[in-house]
C-alpha cells in the first residue's frame, strides 16, 4: 500500500488533486482511515493514476476522463479532444485575424465634411431585419434583392442617373429597414414597382458626410461596423446631434468599382441650425 504522498510522487499527481479526484469519484483510494481520513492507494492503482495525469495534462475535463476510464478508451479520448482543440484553435485564429483586420481598417483616416446636396429622385427596395438580430440580413440577401431592382429598372427603360446607395432606417414594426436605392433623373410612373418599394425624392439638404478610403488594401471582416459609420457617429457626437433612425436615416454608397481603389461614403441629413 502507498500513502498519498508516495502515490502522488509516483504518478505525478499532486496531493491536492488526488483529494479532489477522490471527492469526484474519479480516482478513489484503496482505503481511508476512519479516524484520521488518511488515504492509502494500492500498487495496482498507479496505472490509473498515471493515466489520469496524462489525460489532465492533455486538457481533458474530469467527466471526459471518467468516461474514458469507464470505456478503457484513453487514446481515442485524447485524439477526439485534440480534434476539438484544433477546430477551436482555427476558430480563434480566424477571430484574431479578423480583429487585426478590423482594427487596421479603423486606423485609416476618415474625412468629415458638410455638404449641400440638390434634390434627387430615387426608387428603392426595402429589406427588413429584426432589431434583436440584425445579422439575420446577409450581404447576399441584400445584393440579390437590389440587383433584382436594378434589372427591373433597366428592363422598364428607366435611366439611372447616379450612384446606388443604401439607407438604414427604423421600420414600422421596430425592426431595421435597409433600403437599396437607385437615383433616377425625375418623377416617373411607378406602376411597375413592387408593393413596398419606395419611389420618392430626397429634398435639397445639408448632409454630414464621412468618407473612408483604404490606404493599403484594408478590408473589413464580416459583421464589422464600417469605420465611416463610426466616424460619422463621432462627428455627430462632437456636434451634439442626436441620431434617431425613426426621424433620420443613414445613407451609404461606394464610389468606384475597384475594391482596392474605392471610397465608402456615409452621410446623414442634418438641419442647418445644427450644422455648426
Amino acid at each position: 500500500m502507498l500513502n498519498i504522498g508516495d502515490f502522488a510522487g509516483i504518478t505525478g499527481l499532486s496531493v491536492k488533486a488526488l483529494r479532489h479526484y477522490d471527492e469526484k469519484g474519479l480516482l478513489v483510494p484503496d482505503s481511508v482511515d476512519e479516524r484520521s481520513g488518511y488515504r492509502r492507494y494500492g500498487e495496482g492503482q498507479v496505472r490509473a493514476g498515471a493515466t489520469v495525469r496524462a489525460l489532465r495534462a492533455a486538457g481533458l475535463s474530469l467527466p471526459e476522463i471518467a468516461e474514458a476510464a469507464a470505456q478503457d478508451s484513453a487514446v481515442s479520448a485524447v485524439r477526439a479532444h485534440r480534434d476539438r482543440v484544433l477546430v477551436e484553435r482555427e476558430r480563434e485564429d480566424r477571430a484574431f485575424a479578423a480583429a487585426e483586420q478590423e482594427l487596421r481598417a479603423l486606423r485609416v483616416p476618415v474625412s468629415i465634411e458638410l455638404r449641400h446636396a440638390p434634390e434627387q429622385h430615387f426608387v428603392g427596395r426595402p429589406l427588413h431585419a429584426p432589431s434583436e438580430d440584425p445579422d439575420a440580413l446577409t450581404d447576399d440577401d441584400a445584393n440579390a434583392t437590389f440587383a433584382e431592382l436594378y434589372g427591373q429598372l433597366v428592363g422598364a427603360g428607366i435611366p439611372l442617373s447616379g450612384e446606388f446607395w443604401t439607407a438604414l432606417r427604423s421600420g414600422e414594426r421596430g425592426d431595421l429597414e435597409l433600403v437599396g436605392c437607385w437615383a433616377v433623373p425625375g418623377p416617373f410612373d411607378s406602376e411597375w414597382a413592387h408593393p413596398g418599394d419606395h419611389v420618392g425624392i430626397l429634398p435639397a439638404r445639408t448632409e454630414l458626410v464621412a468618407q473612408w478610403r483604404p490606404e493599403h488594401g484594408e478590408e473589413l471582416p464580416d459583421g464589422a461596423t464600417h469605420p465611416a459609420i463610426i466616424a460619422l457617429f463621432d462627428a455627430l457626437d462632437e456636434r451634439g446631434i442626436e441620431l434617431r433612425l425613426n426621424r433620420m436615416e443613414v445613407r451609404q454608397t461606394v464610389l468606384g468599382q475597384d475594391p482596392d481603389d474605392c471610397t465608402v461614403e456615409v452621410s446623414v441629413r442634418i438641419h442647418e441650425r445644427t450644422a455648426g
